[in-house]
């Protein structure tokens, strides 16, 4: 996903006053773009104080850097010293900038009867996406006994696994958890239009000016989009794809959305984009249905509360909800299917 560019900024801040029409104050379109958490993560807002706008915009550059040392996969964080402790004692306490995280873990992973899974972190490493190292041997050896969330217990904040390939990964859940902490810190601050842009996942609140946000669906195969729409209201557009972090081995392609069935990179679906409210089930939901193709007729999709969504497959074919296919206007010229 990501939203069609109204220009492009440098480094820091650049601020753009719009006059309103009949209105005595003026508003101003704030923007912002800063890299955490590998990607570009883009801050759009409508505020009436530029002092107050580019203070906001500092505490949330502090507020992101914050967090990737609270849950990186691999570098230094919360996480990897608590993988390292239950790696190594086989039990760690669990620290309170993981705690929510890892119950919502749990309840997702129940959600989606086991196929959004964060217990896959050493497969994940294992197949080069920390280091760039492939290592055939550990992934061999991980997927004869795939480790899942049963393998991890928590009890009055400690944590135990028997599992010596558990490792937590948050990457399907850490994203939408840190957008939905970034719109509510710009609500609280009395900012009612925004958008939180992390590399074209998005929560986006009230308007532009009194128009809906114009967003774009990324084409999977080629630059550009596949399909837009405008949305105005508080909404959590997400897509999970397979043309991010992905590399070949001969003919096969290797991406970092792991089917817990299998232990392999999931099959089928080349991209999944879901529209809900809360950013945190935008960001598992895209990811369960990339893996499990929402079970051919939109179960899935249903019992994860989710009624707008769209697949793109490998072979170019769209399956849509229909909610979501009426609020769309599709570009790509591949046949659709719509379910529910």
């Amino acid at each position: 996903m990501h939203r069609a560019p109204h220009f492009r900024l440098s480094r820091w801040l650049l601020l753009l006053a719009i006059a309103l029409g009949g209105c005595e104050r003026k508003q101003h379109l704030v923007e912002q773009r800063l890299l955490e958490f590998g990607t570009i993560i883009e801050i759009t807002m409508i505020a009436d104080d530029l002092q107050q706008a580019e203070s906001l915009l500092g505490e949330i550059e502090h507020r992101l850097r914050r967090f990737r040392g609270q849950w990186h996969a691999w570098e230094d964080s919360d996480l990897t010293r608590f993988n390292d402790q239950l790696q190594r004692n086989g039990q760690a306490r669990v620290p309170d900038s993981l705690a929510e995280l890892l119950q919502l873990c749990f309840d997702y992973h129940a959600a989606s009867e086991g196929l959004f899974n964060p217990a896959l972190g050493k497969l994940i490493a294992a197949y080069g996406f920390h280091d760039g190292e492939f290592d055939p041997a550990a992934v061999a050896r991980i997927r004869r006994d795939l480790p899942d969330m049963h393998d991890l217990k928590i009890d009055a904040g400690l944590a135990r696994s028997r599992n010596p390939e558990l490792q937590i990964d948050l990457g399907g859940i850490a994203k939408g958890y840190a957008i939905g902490l970034i719109g509510e810190f710009l609500r609280d601050s009395g900012i009612d239009n925004f958008i939180v842009n992390a590399g074209g996942d998005m929560q986006i609140a009230g308007d532009r000016f009194g128009r809906p946000w114009r967003l774009g669906i990324q084409n999977p195969f080629a630059p550009g989009v596949i399909a837009s729409l405008e949305l105005r209201g508080n909404y959590s557009l997400f897509t999970s794809g397979n043309y991010h972090r992905q590399y070949r081995r001969g003919e096969r392609l290797t991406h970092h959305i792991i089917d817990p069935r299998s232990g392999e990179s999931s099959r089928g679906q080349s991209s999944a984009t879901v529209l809900v409210g809360d950013p945190v089930l935008a960001d598992v939901a895209a990811t369960v249905l990339m893996i499990d193709e929402i079970h051919k007729n939109g179960n899935l999709a249903l019992s994860l509360g989710v009624t707008d969504f769209l697949l793109v497959s490998e072979s170019r074919q769209l399956m849509a909800s229909r909610s979501f296919y009426d609020k769309l206007k599709i570009d790509a010229p591949w046949p659709v299917k719509i379910v529910n």
